[in-house]
This record gives C-alpha cells, structure tokens and sequence, in this order.
C-alpha cells in the first residue's frame, strides 16, 4: 500500500495528490488544480476514518484542533487499516500532507529503518536528546552524554538517561555534576527550574560554560506528536574563531580609524560614501558623497572614465576642495572592488600641493641662481672696466690738479679747474661702481645718509637729467649718523632712484623726483623720501613689490631684483622701508633707519710737513709706468726724494743699495705682485713692513681685499688724488717716526 500525499501553496491552493491521499475522479480532479480547496480535502480525508489520537470525537472541530496542534494523527479505516496522518512546512511556505500507512508488515520494515536512523543519530558531531510530550527522556545519541556529562560520570551514562526519567530529574542530576559553571547570581533550584522552563518553551541558541572552559549551544525543537527534541554542539572552536575574526576585524578597525593616509570607500553609481575614517574627514569634512569635494561635476565623470574601463587608476592628477574651502592638489590612486553587490571605489589621495610649491620654488631659486650669475658676471666686467679706468684715469686727476698750482693764468686755470672736477667726478663714479659691485661681508660703521643720496644721484641720475624731469635734492644740513654699510645703503638709493627713473619715463620734462633727508625726533630716526610724480603702483600689484623676481616691466626692461634687493638690504640693518603709491599720481619709497648711539670720532689729518723739511726718500712701485711718473711727480714737487720702478723684484735689488723712509707699492703686478713683494720686505728688510703702503686698483678683489685687511697696512684706491695720497704719506711717515722715540 502506497503512502498518499497531498501538497498545497501558502494560499491552500492545490498542487498535486495522488489516489492513495484521496481518490478524486478524474475529471472532478482538473477542475480542484490550483483552486482553494485544501480545507474541503483535509475534511474528506478525516471525515472517512475513525481517528486513534488524543482528539475529541468531535468531527466538526477536529480538523481546526489537528492543525492548531501540529501533531501527527493516527486514522484508521472500515477494513481496519491503520494510516498516520501528519504535515509539513515547505520552503516556499506551503504545506504538504502524508498519509503513511501502519501494519505489522510495516512495523517490522519501520523497525529496521528505526536502527539505521540511530545509527546515523549516533554519528551525528552534535548532541541529540528525545523527550515525549510529558517530558520524560526517549533517547539520546554518545556525543549528548559527553557533551553534557563530566568525564566521571559518562561511563554511567544509561544511569541518567533511563528511558521514562523526567528531565527534571536529569536537568538536576546535570546541574550538580559539575559538568556545567553555574551562572552567576542564580542558585542551583533557580538555574534547574529556568533550564526546564527553557525546554518547555522551546528556548533556542542557548549558551553555557562548562567547568573544563568549553562553550556548548543548545536548543529544543517541537517534535510531531507533540515531544521536545533536544540539540547540543560544542561551539568553543567556533566561538574562538569568531573571538579572533572579532578581534582582528577591530584591530583592523582601530588601525584604519588611526592611519592617517586619506582615503575612503565609495559607490560608483551615486557617489554614496561607504566609509570614511578620520583622517579623511579631516581633509574633506562631514559629507555624503564623494561628489562633494570634486571641484565641477565634470571632474569626476572625468575621473570615472579613466578608472571603469579597467577598475585601477594609479597617480591621476586631481583636484579637491578641503573642508575649509581651500583648494588641494592631489593625486589618487584607486580601485573599483564588489561590496553586498554594487560596486564601489575604493581610493586614497596623496596632498601634493606643498610639493608642488616646493617645485615652483625650485624653479624660483634656479631663477635666482641665474640671476646672481648674471649679476657676479656683470659685476666681473663692472670691476674689469674699472679697474682699467683707475690708472688713466689717475693720471688726469693728478695732472689736472697738480696743474691748478702751477700757473697763474685765470683763463687756463679755470680750465685746468673743470678738467680736475670732471676727473674727479669720473673717479668718483668709478669708485662707487667698485664699492657696489664688491663682494664683502657687511661692513656696519657710523655713515651720513646724506653722502649715500648723492653718491647714489651721481651714478644713476643721469637718465633722469636727460628725460628732462626735475630733480630736487633737500637734504637736511645736521642729519645724524646711522650705523649702517655706507656703500650697501649707496646701493638700496642707487636702486630707487632706478625705480624712480622708470616710473618717469612718459612723463618727459613734467616728470619731478624729489629725495629729501629729515630726522624724527620722536622715534629717533633718519628718514629718506624719495618721491616721484610717475604712473604709480596699481593696487592689486603693491603687496607683491618686494617679492624676488617680481616686475610689471616688460621683458628685458627690469629683472625684478631691485626693491627685493632694497627691502633686504635695509632690513638687514634692522631698518623699514616702506611705500605710499596711488595711480598716474606718484610713489614715495621711505628708509627709516635708528639714529646712531655712538659718536664718531673724525681722524685727526696728520700735520702737514713743511717744505723745507721733506727730505724722505720714497721708493715708488708701479707696473704702469705713468701712474709711477705721476706719483712721483707729485711727491716730488712737495720736496720728497722719488724713486720709481716698475716691478717688484728691482725694487728689491734698490732696497739692497740704498735705505728708505718710505715705500708706496701696487698690488696687482706681474710676476712678483704685492702681496708676495711684502713678504719678501718683511723677512729681509724687517724694519721697512711698517713703512709700505699701497696704492691699487682692483681693491674689490676678493684676495686683494682680504690681503689689505690682514696685513694691516695703509692703502689708497685708485684714482689718485694729489692731496689723499700727501695725507697718506704723511701719516705713514709720521706714525713710523713716533715708534722709534
């Protein structure tokens, strides 16, 4: 006899019966496929057997009690047959109903069907134990007992689990043998009543400890016929394992919150952001989406077309909009992964933009570089041309002056006069070239500002003159002396009156710069104004005039260098520089500089040596032969004794022949040249060091200068004029003549 079966959908629909469920005739049956009718086959079926179970004889409410109980039913029919009639949920939330017939033939076929389920319960690595619905035990599989029984007491195990005990009995037998850690705060009654409470309503995923450390999972399941099925695993590996995927997923966590790389998950299709650790909240703020941050919105369909073809992008350029609003240069690599099936973007951005910077000053300082080269250069070729200028140069002031003395004639000493003026200011410029272009350290001593301004006006006042603009020179009679590198502050006024001369250069013979001196009594400075009527500075520009290499000139008119150079020089003597500028009507650049605590001592001019009296002899040496004629010219006519020669090894050989009071030597010389020449006098003719001066050209030479620091001799720079060389020599001759008494 076949077991009958009947299913139906959630909603009581018809699915499929066969005749051993119910007998439908064949042509009724197409017409109940798929209708409505599992309650009418259910009365039918219970309707036409006398039932066996714990169930009212009440047919009308015996199909409602069946299903409200879930419990299998045993039927039974006229010829005497027996069936066992029971349901079950399928996956899908239908029903499906067996009808399983029951005989002696059966019990014998059920019986060994029975063994093979014990075997395979007792195989099972989980815990098993059958109670009935009175709860008394049934069965149970080994693992149950060695997963709820101390080792003492497993080989006792059919001691506790008696078939027909109360699981009240054996819940209490469990609980005190010390197979299980009591829970804290409950007592052993209080702990064995909520165990059993547990079983009866069907507690699931309950967890204890065991006194050996090992962690089991429990729970009681509603058998058919109303009993209660009890489970038990071991869930130490497990939980262990959990312990540390836990562990790790917050060690993970916790480095993640903490790395302070920047960077962030995030949905391809909206730009959602899955997660976001501090650090990028940092950067970027509280936002939303990753769209947020993107400057323009064609930026990130810009950036997704570079990276979704491939799912990677390494080192695109980008740029972000940090939290405060600013502007980040980026570069972000990223990855395009599945998360809970989307795909997202997984992506970190490095900041650049301090690197960046770095570069553009790189860039800068290279300009620098060029620049200094170009101006070390320019200055080699200023010193080489000066240097040529010094020696004729010599000679015409020297003449020229001398010549004022020596004749009568009004007419031609005034001519004489403007020859020695104009060599004069030739020499002047000449020398203030030389003291621009030298490369020393900062010499700081009392100067007159007054002396810089016009120093600086005969160098560079020249373009002005000839444009036709007006200069007007107002300098304060008694100013007071600055410590300052008199020719650094020459410089810084050499450049703004350069500054000034651009400014006026449209401006033609109505263009005025006026440099006026002033003390401030209050703040005890030296004020220099030096003004101009020119274009002015445009507003959006003026806090940018200081800045190395900035210029609003056109290319090849400026290099930017001046007022940078200005700013620092003057700066650097703990001075202010300042500016007031408005549009097409002028600028005035100010240098306040502290007035001097120190009172400068003015040197004594050595007194002069009557005539009659000069009878010193004087070794002159000179590669160029005119300077040396000159010198001696106008020594010579003071009454000294002059011998020259023209290099330093045959004034060697004449200091062996004859003694002398003094000797006045050039530095730059071929073959021998100074610097060796008084070494050479220092060992053999030790008494003649102090009396040797020198008179150069190339003072602004580095060896040059170094030499004439250290040896500490007295010098003169060329041009020569008649009377600085007569005050040199004289102080020489004096102060060696007051250490020999």
């Amino acid at each position: 006899m076949e077991t009958g079966f009947a299913t139906f959908d959630y909603e009581g629909r018809l699915l499929s019966i066969n005749d051993s469920f119910l007998n439908i005739p064949v042509d009724e049956l197409s017409s109940l496929l798929n209708a409505q009718v599992e309650r009418d086959i259910l009365e039918q079926v219970l309707l036409s057997f006398t039932h066996l179970s714990n169930f009212p004889n009440d047919k009308v409410n015996l199909l409602k009690q069946w299903q409200l109980s879930g419990e299998g039913i045993f039927l039974q029919g006229e010829t005497g047959v027996q069936f066992l009639l029971s349901k079950y949920k399928t996956p899908d939330g239908g029903t499906c109903y067996l009808k399983v017939p029951y005989s002696n033939d059966v019990e014998i076929q059920v019986d060994h069907s029975l063994k093979i389920l014990l075997d395979a319960i007792q195989s099972l690595d989980i815990g098993i134990a059958l109670y009935d619905e009175n709860l008394c035990f049934v069965l149970s599989n080994k693992r149950y007992a060695d997963l709820v029984l101390p080792e003492n007491l497993r080989e006792k195990s059919d001691d506790v689990f008696l078939p027909g005990r109360s699981v009240r009995d054996i819940t209490k037998d469990l609980n005190s043998s010390d197979a299980f850690l009591l829970p804290s705060g409950l007592a052993l009654e209080e702990w064995n009543s909520q165990t059993v409470k547990g079983i009866m309503s069907y507690a699931k995923n309950i967890e204890t400890s065991r006194l050996d450390g090992r962690l089991v999972l429990s729970s009681t399941h509603k058998t058919g016929f109303g009993g209660y099925l009890l489970t038990i695993r071991d869930i130490t590996e497990q939980r262990h394992a959990e312990d540390a995927r836990r562990e790790a997923d917050m060690l993970l966590h916790k480095i993640v919150e903490a790395c302070p790389a920047n960077f962030l998950v995030s949905r391809v299709s909206d730009g959602k952001i899955i997660y976001f650790p501090p650090a990028s909240r940092d950067r970027f703020g509280d936002i939303e989406t990753a769209k947020s941050f993107f400057i323009k919105a064609e930026d990130r369909e810009q950036y997704l077309d570079a990276l979704l073809p491939t799912g990677t992008l390494d080192d695109y350029r980008v740029q972000f909009r940090r939290r405060d609003g600013t502007i980040m240069q980026g570069l972000t690599s990223a990855r395009v992964t599945d998360y809970k099936g989307e795909d997202v973007i997984v992506s970190s951005t490095r900041d650049i933009t301090e690197q960046l910077q770095i570069q553009d000053e790189l860039v800068t300082q290279r300009e620098i570089a060029h620049q200094n080269e170009k101006i070390s250069a320019l200055g080699g070729l200023l010193a080489g041309v000066a240097h040529e200028l010094n020696n004729p140069l010599s000679i015409v002031v020297g003449y020229a002056l001398m010549l004022q003395d020596k004749t009568d004639d009004p007419e031609v000493k005034r001519r004489v006069e403007r020859i020695g003026i104009a060599a004069e200011r030739c020499a002047k410029i000449v020398k203030t070239f030389l003291a621009m272009a030298r490369q020393r350290p900062m010499q700081v001593e009392n100067c007159n500002l007054n002396e810089a301004v016009e120093v600086a006006l005969d160098v560079a006042g020249y373009g002005i003159k000839v444009s036709g603009a007006e200069i007007s020179l107002a300098l304060a009679p008694d100013l007071p002396a600055v410590s300052a590198d008199y020719d650094q502050m020459a410089q810084v006024f050499t450049n703004l009156i350069i500054n000034a001369e651009h400014a006026l250069a449209d401006k033609g013979d109505k263009g005025k710069l006026i440099i006026r001196s002033s003390f401030d009594d209050l703040l005890n400075e030296v004020v220099i104004d030096v003004v101009d009527n020119g274009v002015g500075i445009p507003k959006n520009i003026q806090p940018r005039i200081f800045e190395p290499f900035f210029t609003t000139k056109d290319v090849g008119s400026g290099t930017g260098v001046g007022l940078a150079f200005c700013h620092r020089i003057v700066d650097a003597h703990n001075g202010h520089l300042s500016f007031r500028s408005s549009i097409n009507e002028g600028t005035c650049f100010s240098v306040r500089m502290k007035a001097s605590q120190d009172i400068k001592r003015e040197k004594k001019d050595p007194q002069p040596i009557e005539k009659e009296c000069r009878h010193h002899r004087v070794l002159v040496v000179d590669d160029e032969v005119d300077v040396a004629c000159l010198i001696s010219d106008i020594l010579g006519d003071e009454g000294y004794h002059v011998v020259t020669m023209n290099s330093a090894k045959s004034a060697l050989a004449e200091l062996k022949k004859h003694d002398y009071d003094a000797v006045l030597s050039d530095v730059k010389m071929p073959g021998m040249d100074g610097i060796e020449f008084l070494r050479n006098i220092t060992m053999k003719f030790p008494n003649l060091a102090p009396r040797t001066a020198f008179i150069t050209g190339d003072a602004m030479s580095p060896t040059v200068a170094e030499f004439i620091e250290n040896s500490g001799c007295l010098y003169l720079e060329k041009p020569v004029a008649p009377k600085e060389l007569l005050k040199m020599l004289q102080r020489l001759i004096q102060e060696t003549e007051s250490q020999k008494v």
